[in-house]
């Protein structure tokens, strides 16, 4: 089995209704269709809201080029988002486009959410909330 090279964290079944809870449409651009889904809130244990950009699996060579940000894999079911794992884009081997396509197959990863210009505090944060 595939060993990635940065952290990766798994949501477990138990958890999945407490961190589905945490994320959000953001509603100023509920009217706005072409940023609506381009856009999307996680509430980290702190109570911290991290507005992340929103991109398709599929769009993993943008997500390898990116070196300061916390990167969050959300699989879909249905209308919810499930996170299922969540890294620091900087542990990890930049440019490695491959290594975040197995990662999607693997965990079911269909939207990749990114805080920009994060950091250990901010994974810390994030990882409390949505992973446990």
């Amino acid at each position: 089995m595939y060993q990635p090279r940065f952290p990766t964290f798994s949501v477990s079944p138990r958890t999945f209704s407490n961190a589905a809870t945490r994320g959000e449409a953001l509603q100023s651009l509920a009217e706005t269709d072409s940023l609506r889904s381009r856009f999307f809130s996680w509430r980290g244990a702190s109570g911290r809201r991290y507005v992340c950009s929103v991109f398709q699996s599929g769009e993993e060579p943008f997500i390898a080029d990116v070196t300061n940000g916390a990167v969050i894999g959300v699989a879909r079911e249905g209308a919810t988002n499930r996170p299922v794992c969540v890294f620091l884009a900087q542990e990890r081997v930049p440019g490695d486009r491959y290594a975040l396509r197995r990662i999607a197959r693997e965990l079911g990863v269909a939207e990749w959410h990114v805080h920009f210009c994060a950091d250990a505090a901010t994974l810390r944060d994030l990882s409390a909330s949505l992973l446990n």
